[in-house]
Order: C-alpha cells, then structure tokens, then sequence
C-alpha cells in the first residue's frame, strides 16, 4: 500500500466534481479489478492506493518492468494538451510546472490511454518534429526500465519515471500494426470504462473522452462544422453513422449514432472509396466537457470492401473477446468453433452491409482471413493460439524475431504450446528439460525459463485489468 502522496488522491476529488456516478464506477471497478487480481495470487504485482476513508482501494499502479511498447500516429495522438499546472511544494510556496497528455496506444495492456510528461518533457508534444513525426505514420516506442519502470495508473494514464524512451525495432512495427487493427476493440460500456481517460488542469477535468472501437457503416456524410476541444478548432464534417456491437455470439446495431469526422480523414475517405459501400473499423471518441457532448470518429483505422476484409474483421474481433475471458495464456478456441461463429455473424451482417460484389465472395475466405492475421492468429492441432505482445517483446529481446515471418510457423506455435505448458505444470525442472527450451540454448536458458514464467503471470494480471474494467 503507498504511504506516499501520489496524483491519484488529488484526481479522485477532481473526478468528484466533475460527475458523482463516474467516480462511483471507478471506485467499483477498482475494488473489482483489486479483488480479482488477489484471488488470481496476483496482488504482489500492484502498488495500491488507500485514502484512509474509503473501505477499499482508491487505485493502484502497476510497474511495467518489461519493455512497453508505445504507437503513435497523427490519429491516435490529434487530441493531446500542454496546460500550466501550479504545484504547491509546502503550504505557503507555489511554483508552475508544466503538464503534458498525449493519448497513445498501449501495447502491452490493448487500450488506448495517456502519456503524461511533466516539465520540460512536456513541450515535446506540442513541438513541430513531434507533428512531423506522427504525419509520417505510426511511430512505435519502446520504453525500457532503467532507474524506475513506467508506471500505469488504474484511472488509465502511463507515467514513463526514469525509463529510458527509444524508437523500437522495425520489424516490430508491422506486427503491432496487425494488433492495432484487428486485436484492439472497445465496445460501449457503462460508467468508467478501460479506455476513459481525462485532460485536467490542477482545479478541475476539462475534457472526459470515453473511446469505442467498432465496425461503422455510413448513412450519410453532412456539413462542414468546425468543433472546439482543448484549446484548438478541428474542421469536421458531420456524419450519419449506424455501429455495430457483439455480445455472445449476436450482433447488436445501433442506428443513429452522429458523430464529427476530421476532414482530413473523411475527405481522404470519400476521394478514394464509396462510403456506403464499405464498412469502418474506426475509433470513436465520446467527448464531455463544459461546451456539452458530441462524438469524435478520430481514427478510421480500416476500411472493408469485400467479405475477406469483413471475414478477417470478424475474426480479429471474436478472438479478443474470448482471449480476455480466456485464463489460458495462449489458447483461445476450436477452429471449428470460430468457423461456425464467424459464419454465423457474416449472415447477420450481411443485411446491413451493402458490400460491393467481389472475387472473394465466390471463395471460403476463413482459411485465408486466418492465416493473414499471423503472427497473433496461429493454429496448433485444430486450435486457435494467440501471440500476445509481451511475447512478441520477448522475442525481440531474445533476438528470436524470424518468428514472425509466417516460414516459421512451428517454431513459434511450440512457443507458445511452452507456455500453455508453464501455466498447468508445478515443476519448475519438466519445463526445464523441456525440448521447446531448446531454442533458448544460445542465450541464458534459466533466465530465459525465468521471463517464460513472468510473461505467464503478467499476460494474466492484465486480463484481470481488461476483464474488471470492461465487464467481459
């Protein structure tokens, strides 16, 4: 339990002021997320926050000791904010700080949530080579334990402390793209969310954005509006959206929805494709601050125009949530079993998709759609096996990233049958001996047995997170 004063006491009361109920659900979800983790013998893992008040927790941190991989992109980061922020050092001396948020895209936990750079950190984001940098493309960041880990917030925001920051490998990129598009999802859900977050000052929240991520279709693009948040004007257009949500096995649509689209993203949309004839894999932001509430479709991520690109969608979509309900460290499903699912959800979207005839409606696309998600998707003995990232950072570490390349299929499935492995096995020397470590023989092989272990028990910590904060 911290002793120490940390941001998260002051932000509860901000939280507070701002919206009762939110707070409320923050609170619940906390005590959900503490709960869970104690009963999975997880709680070493987190540095919890009491008030002295409350009956449970106020919040926890968690140290990433291994590597966290950061994307950014001129669509992940376009709302970030560079505000005075006075500190007070004893009760009578003042002095102002600077406080920077950037929202990014967390690899290693699946959620999109914010950077938070104090002091002279915090002009970066706001700089000139900062926008150049995320005009060019996604950008991926690895940031490396030195003095003190990152730490990450249970009100979802990521503290780097003394860790080092450096761009990561190239070969590192695509894969965690692939991730990006097809394993990170985030559907409406009540209250405090896994993807809320805030901008704030020191005396109040000035933005609260709770962020989905779903399949969209177009029923109409509108007028030109230009909207205010966080100090800046971003030309929008209006659109007509109908979205889509999947809740055990059924697809739920909602009609309606009116959302703001940047005009650098609709217009580039609108000159290349037929947006009625397509789906969006896109990212919406609920925005509520003291100007009211409107909806942000920051990012479109993918645009589907054939029953592959929904295929593989649907594919990606499904595996995340049975993962995250999932205790299993790697093994998901059948493929059998997600063979009937996903033809199951083709025919319910098939009506309210108004795709355009391709070649690829005349083919079996599951086989296909399955083996173009690889390295996340890989199939062992008929079963479904996810790549979660921390193993894919561990690879890197172990200069192990041919792995990725699909020629290499075997060797990674007996990754990760290893670790399906170290999650039921209670001698440490079967591992050991094990025929898989083998591949390990060129670097420490007790070291690496060692991170196998650590990576089993941290894939299952975030669950809890991911499981307690979306209520999966």
């Amino acid at each position: 339990m911290s002793k120490k004063p940390l941001e998260e006491y002051h932000l509860i009361k901000l939280l507070k002021d701002f919206d009762t109920g939110l707070a409320l659900s923050y609170l619940e979800k906390v005590k959900s997320a503490t709960q869970l983790i104690e009963d999975e013998g997880l709680s070493y893992a987190l540095n919890t926050i009491e008030d002295g008040v409350l009956v449970g927790p106020m919040g926890f941190r968690i140290s990433l000791r291994e590597p966290a991989f950061i994307m950014l992109s001129h669509p992940i980061c376009r709302l970030r904010a560079k505000v005075p922020y006075p500190k007070q050092i004893e009760w009578e001396r003042f002095f102002v700080a600077h406080l920077g948020m950037v929202p990014i895209y967390l690899v290693n936990l699946n959620v999109i949530t914010v950077l938070k750079l104090w002091g002279e950190d915090s002009s970066s984001i706001v700089s000139k080579p900062f926008q150049d940098e995320l005009d060019k493309g996604n950008l991926l960041l690895e940031m490396s334990q030195s003095s003190r880990p990152v730490q990450y917030s249970s009100m979802n925001f990521l503290l780097q402390y003394g860790a080092t920051k450096y761009k990561a490998a190239d070969e590192l990129i695509e894969p965690f793209q692939k991730y990006y598009r097809y394993g990170f999802w985030a559907f409406p859900g009540r209250g405090y969310t896994f993807s809320s977050h805030f901008f704030h000052r020191q005396s109040k929240i000035t933005c609260f954005m709770k962020l989905t991520k779903s399949l969209y279709t177009v029923k109409s693009v509108g007028n030109y509006r230009r909207i205010h948040i966080e100090g800046r004007w971003i030309d929008c257009k209006e659109l007509d959206l109908v979205g889509f949500t999947f809740q055990d096995g059924e697809v739920h649509v909602v009609s309606g929805i009116k959302a703001f689209a940047p005009v650098d993203t609709i217009e580039d949309l609108e000159q290349e494709k037929d947006v009625k004839k397509c789906f969006l894999n896109a990212m919406m932001i609920e925005l509520r601050s003291e100007l009211g509430r409107l909806n942000l479709l920051s990012d479109i991520i993918d645009i589907g125009e054939s029953s592959f690109d929904l295929t593989a969608t649907l594919l990606g979509l499904q595996i995340n949530q049975l993962y995250f309900k999932s205790d299993r460290p790697c093994s998901v499903c059948s493929v059998d079993g997600l063979r009937k699912s996903t033809i199951s959800l083709l025919k319910e979207l098939i009506g309210y998709i108004d795709l355009p005839v391709t070649l690829s409606d005349s083919v079996d696309n599951f086989e296909f759609a399955l083996h173009s998600l690889y390295p996340f998707l890989a199939v062992s003995d008929e079963h479904v096996m996810f790549t979660h990232p921390m193993i894919i950072g561990f690879l890197a570490r172990q200069d192990k990233l041919k792995l990725l390349d699909s020629s290499n299929r075997k060797m990674l499935v007996d990754l990760l049958n290893l670790l399906e492995k170290i999650r039921d096995s209670e001698r440490h020397m079967d591992i050991y001996l094990d025929s898989r470590m083998d591949m390990f023989r060129g670097a420490n092989k007790k070291d690496s047995m060692s991170e196998l272990y650590s990576i089993v028990r941290r894939i299952q910590l975030y669950k809890c997170l991911y499981r307690s904060f979306s209520r999966l």
